[in-house]
């Protein structure tokens, strides 16, 4: 029997380390690029509560906060529209207090836009209509909302305002709360940014390589 040589045998152990080691530098190398594009376009927004299921996972309540929930990708900059998911910062308003004393107790929130400037919308038994500046009523198809709307009277969206719900409209803090409150609407300036439909789209790749990407992160640098 012949025996292949010992160092015929750590020259084979060494490239195969040396290919590990490439393939994790490279892997490095890729996620530290990305967090540069991400810093200066993209915002990611780990989804937390139930307001926006069943479009979006919120995690399970843990200790008094929510783990384990999608992770999406919001872009910066972008304008919103009628129908899109936003992340709002809630901490202008008035209707925002941490100690749970008002409509908001969370700095930023995840919501879909329903009306905008110019807009009337109310809500008749469970059905949401919306009349666009200088147009009529038009009931909304809303495949999205989980749940029964909870009836509202009509409400004028003012200059520069936003108003929004939760696609869980059974369990979600939101504009008809904040009408409801005595409270203002909050503005298109509180936007921070927008989930298009591709990021909702590959909100469980997302979720996994971001936690993936912590994961690694945590591995080659603490403190």
């Amino acid at each position: 029997m012949i025996r292949r040589p010992a160092m015929l045998n750590e020259r084979k152990e060494g490239r195969a380390s040396f290919i590990v080691l490439c393939v994790l530098f490279a892997l490095v190398v890729v996620i530290l690029v990305l967090d540069l594009l991400r810093a200066h376009y993209l915002l990611i927004v780990e989804v937390k509560g139930d307001s926006m299921r069943d479009t979006l996972y919120g995690g399970e309540l843990v200790g008094g906060d929510y783990e384990g929930g999608d992770v999406v990708y919001a872009v910066r900059g972008k304008d919103a529209e009628r129908g899109e998911i936003v992340i709002i910062d809630t901490t202008d308003s008035a209707a925002y207090d941490p100690g749970g004393r008002a409509v908001f107790s969370a700095s930023t929130i995840i919501k879909r836009i329903i009306a905008t400037e110019g807009d009337c919308v109310r809500c008749v038994n469970g059905v949401v209509w919306l009349k666009k500046a200088g147009g009529e009523y038009e009931a909304l198809d809303e495949p999205y909302a989980k749940g029964i709307t909870p009836d509202f009277a009509e409400v004028r969206v003012g200059e520069g305002e936003i108003f929004f719900l939760g696609d869980n409209r059974e369990h979600s803090a939101d504009s008809q709360e904040v009408v409801a409150g005595g409270y203002d609407l909050l503005t298109v300036d509180d936007i921070v940014g927008v989930v298009p439909d591709w990021a909702v789209a590959i909100k469980g790749f997302s979720t996994g390589w971001e936690n993936f990407r912590a994961a690694v992160y945590d591995f080659f640098v603490w403190d």
